[in-house]
């Protein structure tokens, strides 16, 4: 499991731009089952989603089409972790 952390590096004015499109990347990615959960950071000045995809390349690939990174309004890092409890509604995660 990942947590994908999206730094925004111009101002939220450019970020701004791309934010319908980067959403819409977000929900397909949603669909298919690739992102779990998400949002922006309070203050905005980025994003956090959690993944449940297995390889690291395969994440790394899907992230650089997000049109906030194909744009140069943001950068992403990504930490791995091993979920091991969690609420009722998420035992699904834990490995």
């Amino acid at each position: 499991m990942f947590i994908i952390n999206f730094n925004f590096i111009k101002p939220i004015e450019e970020v701004n731009r791309y934010t319908e499109q980067h959403r819409n990347y977000v929900a397909k990615q949603y669909k298919e089952g690739k992102f779990i959960i998400g949002g922006p950071l309070e203050p905005r000045s980025g994003g956090i989603v959690i993944s449940d995809m297995k390889e690291k390349e395969e994440i790394i690939e899907v992230l650089k089409k997000d049109p906030l990174i194909i744009e140069g309004v943001a950068e992403f890092s990504l930490t791995e972790f091993t979920p091991l409890m969690s609420a009722e509604n998420l035992k699904s995660y834990v490995k």
